[in-house]
């Protein structure tokens, strides 16, 4: 079985719920560790500003850190309500997906469900995770993301 890399980041919502979501990404060897962590902090940052949650901690293989156990103040911020994320493989086009908890829902385009993809932290967003992920198949394999939209549990 090939070696799994991957990362994590725990979203709190309002009601101090606590949702987390998974992505992969290539091997970390002595020399590129500074540029991964780079890149891991961009994800985090783009991902802050893409949801109205708190980001309560963030892990990948060999390390876990506790964030903050803070609760967001935005009512709104729940865990029920996410980003679906759709990407694909760039070399072998297979598809995947991941949730991204308590999105802001004013990156939402009016009328639809689906995420103003020309947004700048949107846009901040899918640069810095295809700069980091790498398909959960093949931790050399570039992903790109196709598409994201408002999901949840409905009532």
């Amino acid at each position: 079985m090939p070696s799994e890399h991957y990362g994590t980041f725990s979203i709190l919502d309002y009601s101090e719920e606590v949702s987390t979501f998974r992505f992969n990404f290539g091997a970390i060897t002595a020399v590129s560790i500074p540029g991964f962590l780079t890149n891991f902090g961009s994800l985090r940052t783009a991902l802050g500003n893409i949801i109205t949650g708190t980001i309560q901690k963030e892990a990948w293989t060999g390390d876990s850190t506790v964030l903050s156990n803070v609760p967001p103040i935005d009512t709104n911020a729940q865990v029920e309500l996410k980003f679906l994320v759709s990407y694909e493989g760039d070399t072998s086009k297979k598809k995947f997906r991941h949730e991204v908890p308590t999105p802001d829902t004013s990156k939402i385009i009016a009328g639809s469900d689906q995420v103003d993809m020309s947004d700048a932290d949107i846009a901040a967003y899918v640069t810095a995770f295809e700069t980091i992920a790498r398909s959960p198949d093949s931790d050399t394999e570039t992903v790109t993301i196709l598409d994201m939209r408002l999901v949840g549990r409905r009532n």
